[in-house]
């Protein structure tokens, strides 16, 4: 009888989980956003998504990566609901396991974004040295914060062509994107482990 409970409580916040990454998509379109049912959405899913927004680490300039937390807490409620719903037993491995997998997903998304923002503009930089628009002009506000962490830890501060800056800053986050991938999953096979 408890297990079927917090099945359906799983069920419940799976659901609830779809109806907040409409909410997230709808917000790209303006037109859709104030409607009636895109009201709707808002009423029910802001409150809760609004509360990962005071994070400003999910911030990134103008791109707010908050609903990603919030799915991911969702997620994370979910497995957990249905992992007891399943076995009839509570795991403190597969809540930690589900904590380290949101995490993972939030920052391995960033490391995606941030290599094909560097790879596109690396190929801009190569192909049309000259032109320039204010969409680059964005691009490499996003992309010199990084630049510049990288450029001071690995090269010492010391100037380098954009065009070098670039290729080196590509070449670590790579580097670092499949090295956080090994640790995270050793990492999780170690947790899952636990006998607690």
């Amino acid at each position: 009888m408890i297990q079927s409970f917090f099945s359906a409580i799983a069920t419940l916040i799976n659901l609830y989980s779809l109806v907040c990454l409409a909410r997230v998509i709808i917000s790209w379109i303006p037109d859709f956003e104030y409607s009636a049912p895109g009201r709707f959405l808002a009423g029910m899913c802001d409150p809760y998504l609004n509360w990962f927004r005071r994070f400003r680490f999910a911030r990134v300039g103008a791109v707010d990566f908050s609903p990603i937390l919030g799915l991911g807490a969702l997620s994370v409620a979910s497995m957990t609901f249905s992992t007891f719903g399943a076995t009839g037993r509570f795991s403190l491995g597969v809540v930690l396991y589900g904590i380290l997998q949101v995490l993972w997903s939030f920052f391995s998304f960033f490391f995606n974004i941030l290599i094909l923002f560097l790879a596109v503009r690396l190929v801009y930089d190569l192909v049309n040295r000259h032109g320039y628009s204010p969409f680059w002009s964005m691009l490499d506000r996003f992309l010199n914060p990084p630049i510049a962490w990288v450029n001071g830890l690995l090269n010492r501060g010391r100037p380098l062509p954009y065009r070098a800056s670039l290729i080196l800053t590509l070449v670590a986050v790579i580097a670092a994107r499949v090295g956080l991938t090994f640790a995270v999953s050793f990492l999780g096979r170690v947790i899952l482990s636990l006998p607690v």
